[in-house]
């Protein structure tokens, strides 16, 4: 074994690590081991068992070869195969192991006595070399059984060596003999298991003392890290197992995630990536911020999403009156909205600061889902239609059974629910408070029930349903099996007179198969009844939804300013403007027309008058041809009366007179032919304007028939826009008439559901903080009435799932029976993974849910792939380094992170300086590096619904996923300080306190003046813690005298052992006390000790308080004057300052240097905050 801190100083010496980096609040402390291995009840060693620590080899290479080299973390699985040889040797007895003496251990620098002995390895062996082997811190193999399992002590010396072998062995031989004198009997008839077979590779030597030091000490020097880590003691856990389990062991020393990672990464490589893991490793670069929408700056998308119709069918049954608030009904619509369909795959991200209600949004998000699946059992004629007609089969792996189960139908998978988480305790959050009765409301819900009584065995409390259940290592899985499967009560547990037997789920099915269950006890019906009661709860939720959305719509309609009836009226008084455009218009075009009539007339006029002209130069050319014709004539006959010969002999003149006469008649014919020939160019003339009229009147009729046409589809227009006017005038009055039933629906549904129907609150600017609280403490649309419908819609779910058993109990009997193999890790390891895989999905049709750690759930689900799971919901993800869950995310179908990174952040032991070097030894981009992100972190990326943050130092902004905002848990102080520091004052107070709290009247900071230099703890604040506990007790006692003084006396009253452990409990429940650092929590420890009870755990660091609270938190702060380095890192980022205050509901009391904490970021504003103090005064004494 070798300190944890050991580790840190050579990475911080061989890295160079700043100051700012050191551990300052002692989070890196405890101790690991360079090598882990089991032997079996006879000291054998189990060779398959044996792990090398890669830790204690990652310090071996960063001494040698040292960082800078290009091997630097290179070789480990060939140092280790190496090495392992060795060991395998020694524990065969081959390799000689030397006693050696004390004087010789101690000589040199090297390791000194290991476990008090001086014993070593053959020198031939030991420095036979290997350069160098790995390891991941891990393993503080504490003890079981007493002091067996304790650290041996390195004072021992080598005379006593033999001797604490002997006592070892002893010790444990008698405790296991008692044990299987009480248990034995009891074990055997549980598992069913009657023979059992050995394991093998066992080692020929039984390994003592002197052995295990000589290994411890070889391994050390051999990887060169004796100096270094000074390894010098050992460390034994001894548990009883079955036989047929001594050859495994769940003890890890390495990373719980390294193989499940590499096999993840040679999955990506080929391709094999789901959805969902694929955005988880989306690069920034990759991720559209612009479609981002900020829910505090649009509350109107936020409405929109939180419509009736988009609720889920299913709700858990709480009270009808606590409905969820806006956002976290907000972040179930749209993860079921997005994620719901059977082929949906996708990651949705939830931001939930402290006491916004994380587990009761995902209770809601449990019965969704169920109610899903419902929906699809629905619709099968026969419940042994959910299961495959062919039958899976398999030989347990002693041969003795064979296992045979009906798998599920492929629709009816998808619906598996796995939370996970880094630590225990947040797991236990859900899969712990859910069964339990408490958890619903049952005097509304009075007959709830879904298997009950093997739930109550599982969580041995009372419980109301088998929703979930705690696995993951196999001792829970194992665990699980015992108590719900096959009714074995918990160990140690005596029974009280008049308890009932309650039987395990295996007894009932048996029972019911035998037809020899009392049906009305175990609720079986028929299945068409258990449908029809399912089909009409949901038909009821469907009825009421849309008898809201009514509103919902009428409330949209007529929210501000009714834009349809703007429109409307828009429209009506459009069409009159058009009227009266059209009628001015008219008028312009009936004026062109009247001139196009007299243009027209005119045309005509001139036609006429060109007609008639020409029919005057028709006339003329007729007169004209006439005298033509007639002079022709004339001048004809005048020719044949000229002289002869004769004639003009008689008569010498005749000729000559002749000549003159006939000239005058040629001048006749030609003047004639003159006239005629003027008489025709003026006929041409004529006919020529006549044509140049007729155009024209053609032209000036054609103008004035378009006009009159014009006119006439202006007419018709008009007549138009009259009619559109009357309908539009009566469409506005429709829609005026209808507005007004819609205030009066929308003011009869504010009567009726004044708390849920959105009012004016929705209407104010986002940054109005009054309205603002409004809506974020409303709950839109959830009245009594639909939230009670929508219960039971889930719990009608949960009785057509438990009818699936009652009428099929033989099926299920004998494949649960299978399912039990698979569940506890105890079938045949060549099974195949689809087989595997459908064992769990018949597991998640009997209980929804089911829990883990991300450290059990590669082994829990080694045989699942890609896409396995239907939903995984991971838990505190603020506190989870963003590669633990990597593995859930492949296997997750749908994945749901919730966590808050202004919470605890993981703890990461390996410096800041390390991490970059770790980056760029293997080209990693700085983003993915631990110290700056978490699994929330890396979730919250991708949502495109969430909200802007600033950062704590103030130069930027963090974008969170769908924030959860009112918060339910502390008093005002504390929520101020927290909302202050850490939130930009998102949150919105929604506590009310209906009990006066009379443990301590009031929060306030104890000022104590700190030491100017020296240890963090301070002996008077010490005092002053104990002082208020001791005031605390005593007033708790006060009230249970009170109690005592009425009629009835409480059952705790019997005793003085009764009444002690009563004021022990409710001491414990009352307070937590911490601090930000470990040396502070391990005084305050020893300081309280008389104050408090022997088995009490509420004293440790802000760290070990996650996810838990008190109604008291004692916070005291520690440090001396001059440790402001100290101060700085507890102060600054806010988290650890709002993990620490946000635990206490109803008070705060802060123990410390005020002046000194005063100074730093956010313990100002507790300063401000907080009433000072001087304890003198408090007490009236000094404790100084």
């Amino acid at each position: 074994m070798f300190e944890i801190a050991k580790v840190r100083e050579v990475l911080q010496n061989a890295l160079r690590v700043p100051d700012a980096e050191h551990d300052l609040d002692g989070r890196i402390s405890g101790e690991s081991a360079l090598l882990s291995f089991a032997v079996d009840d006879t000291g054998h060693l189990i060779k398959d068992s044996v792990a090398l620590s890669t830790c204690g080899w990652a310090v071996s290479r960063t001494i040698t070869p040292g960082p800078g080299s290009d091997r630097w973390l290179d070789g480990f699985d060939d140092d280790q195969k190496r090495l392992l040889e060795y060991i395998f040797q020694i524990g065969d007895g081959k390799v000689t192991v030397e006693a050696g003496s004390a004087a010789t251990a101690r000589r040199g620098k090297g390791l000194g006595l290991v476990a008090g002995t001086a014993a070593r390895v053959a020198l031939d062996v030991a420095t036979g070399g290997i350069s160098a082997l790995p390891a991941v811190a891990g393993l503080a193999l504490t003890p079981v059984i007493g002091a067996i399992g304790s650290k041996v002590v390195e004072k021992v010396g080598d005379s006593l060596a033999k001797d604490a072998t002997e006592t070892i062995s002893k010790a444990v031989k008698e405790k296991i003999s008692r044990q299987e004198d009480d248990d034995s009997t009891s074990v055997q008839a549980a598992s069913g298991d009657s023979e059992e077979k050995p394991p093998s590779e066992l080692s020929a030597k039984v390994l003592g003392v002197t052995d295990l030091a000589a290994i411890t000490r070889w391994v050390a020097e051999t990887m060169g890290v004796e100096e270094a880590l000074q390894p010098n003691s050992i460390r034994v856990k001894s548990r009883q197992v079955k036989v047929k389990d001594s050859g495994s062991t769940d003890e890890f020393l390495n990373s719980f995630f390294a193989e499940d990672l590499q096999r993840v990464a040679d999955a990506v490589t080929t391709g094999d990536v789901g959805e969902v893991l694929s955005s988880y490793l989306r690069d920034n670069i990759g991720i559209d911020t612009k479609r981002r929408i900020d829910v505090r700056t649009n509350p109107g998308r936020v409405l929109q999403a939180v419509a009736p119709r988009s609720m889920p069918i299913g709700r858990w049954p709480e009270q009808a009156d606590r409905p969820l608030a806006l956002s976290q009904q907000f972040a179930i619509n749209e993860i079921c909205k997005n994620l719901k369909d059977p082929a949906a795959r996708g990651l949705y991200a939830v931001n939930g600061p402290p006491g916004t209600g994380k587990t009761t949004m995902l209770r809601d998000l449990i019965a969704a889902v169920v109610v899903e699946r419902a929906l699809r059992l629905a619709t099968l004629k026969d419940p042994r239609d959910a299961f495959s007609k062919a039958a899976l089969e398999w030989r347990t792996e002693d041969s003795k059974r064979t296992r045979k189960f009906h798998p599920l139908i492929p629709e009816l998978t998808g619906f598996e629910m796995v939370v996970a988480s880094a630590n225990n305790g947040a797991v236990e959050n859900i899969t712990l408070e859910v069964p339990a009765t408490k958890a619903i409301h049952r005097e509304s819900f009075p007959d709830a029930d879904y298997w009950s009584g093997p739930a109550t065995l599982l969580a041995d409390t009372e419980c109301w349903g088998a929703i979930a259940a705690r696995l993951g290592n196999r001792s829970n899985r194992s665990e699980f099996v015992d108590r719900f499967w096959r009714g074995n009560q918990p160990r140690g547990k005596r029974k009280r007179e008049g308890d009932k037997e309650i039987p395990g789920l295996h007894e009932i099915l048996h029972a019911l198969e035998q037809s020899k269950a009392d049906n009305e006890k175990y609720r079986v019906v028929p299945w068409s009844t258990a449908v029809e009661q399912f089909e009409k709860a949901v038909a009821e939720v469907e009825r009421l939804a849309a008898q809201r959305q009514v509103i919902a719509d009428i409330l949209e309609r007529t929210s501000g300013f009714d834009l349809h009836l703007q429109r409307l009226r828009q429209q009506a008084d459009d069409h009159r403007d058009y009227i009266v455009k059209l009628q001015a218009y008219r008028g312009d075009l009936e004026r062109h027309a009247t001139a196009m009539a007299r243009d027209r007339t005119r045309a005509e006029q001139e036609v006429n008058d060109a007609r008639r002209s020409l029919d005057s130069a028709e006339a003329r050319v007729v007169q004209a041809g006439i005298a033509v014709r007639s002079a022709e004539r004339a001048l004809r006959d005048y020719a044949q009366t000229r002289p002869g010969m004769l004639r003009r002999i008689w008569s010498r003149n005749a000729l000559s007179d002749w000549e003159g006469g006939a000239q005058l008649l040629a001048a006749q014919v030609t003047a004639a032919d003159e006239l005629a020939a003027r008489a025709e160019a003026w006929r041409s003339e004529q006919s020529a304007e006549l044509t140049v009229r007729q155009r024209a009147l053609n032209e000036a009729a054609e103008k004035e028939r378009h006009a009159q046409e014009q006119l006439s589809r202006c007419d018709r227009d008009l007549e138009s826009a009259v009619r559109a006017v009357g309908d539009a005038d009566r469409a506005v009055a429709q829609r005026e008439a209808m507005v007004q039933q819609d205030s009066q629906r929308l003011q009869d549904a504010r009567r009726r559901w004044p708390r849920t129907v959105p009012g004016a609150e929705w209407d104010a600017a986002p940054d109005d903080r009054e309205p603002m609280e409004q809506r974020e403490k409303s709950s839109p649309w959830m009245d009594e009435e639909f939230a009670e419908a929508r219960s039971r819609a889930f719990l009608a779910a949960l009785e057509l799932h438990r009818a699936v058993l009652t009428n099929a109990p033989k099926q299920l009997r004998w494949s649960l029976w299978a399912v039990t193999d698979v569940v506890k890790g105890e079938a045949p390891a060549d099974l195949p993974a689809a087989t595997v895989l459908t064992a769990w999905q018949l597991l998640f049709l009997v209980v929804p849910v089911v829990s883990t750690t991300f450290a059990s759930l590669s082994r829990m689900f080694a045989a699942l792939g890609r896409e396995a799971l239907g939903w995984v919901f991971i838990d505190e993800a603020g506190q989870a380094a963003p590669q633990s869950a990597v593995g859930a995310l492949w296997r997750a179908q749908r994945a749901v992170v919730v966590g808050d990174p202004l919470q605890l952040e993981p703890v990461v032991t390996l410096p800041w300086s390390g991490q970059k070097r770790l980056c760029r030894q293997f080209g990693v981009d700085g983003q993915w590096a631990p110290q700056n992100a978490s699994v929330q972190t890396m979730a919250d990326r991708l949502n495109i619904f969430g909200t802007w943050l600033p950062e704590p130092d103030g130069l930027g902004e963090t974008w969170v996923g769908s924030p959860l905002r009112v918060h339910r848990r502390c008093e005002r102080l504390m929520f101020d300080i927290s909302n202050e520091i850490a939130y930009d004052n998102m949150m919105v107070y929604g506590v009310s306190f209906k009990t006066e709290f009379t443990l301590l009247t009031r929060s306030t900071w104890l000022d104590v003046p700190a030491q100017p230099s020296g240890s963090k703890w301070n002996r008077v604040e010490g005092d002053y813690a104990r002082k208020t506990l001791e005031t605390i007790r005593d007033r708790i006692e006060d009230q249970m005298n009170a109690e005592l003084a009425k009629a009835q006396l409480p059952d705790w009253s019997l005793t003085d052992a009764d009444r002690e452990a009563e004021l022990e409990r409710r001491l414990r429940e009352a307070v937590f006390v911490v601090s930000p650092f470990r040396d502070v929590v391990r005084e305050l420890q020893r300081a309280l000790g008389t104050v408090l009870p022997s088995n009490w755990n509420r004293v440790g660091t802000v760290h070990t308080t996650q996810g838990k609270e008190a109604d008291i938190v004692l916070l005291v702060l520690g440090t001396a004057s001059d440790q402001r380095q100290s101060r700085d890192w507890a102060a600054h980022p806010p988290n650890l300052l709002n993990v620490a205050v946000t635990r206490a509901r109803r008070r705060l009391v802060v123990i410390g240097d005020y002046e000194n904490w005063e100074k730093h970021q956010n313990f100002q504003v507790l300063a401000e905050r907080s009433t000072r103090v001087d304890a003198v005064k408090v007490w009236g004494v000094s404790t100084r």
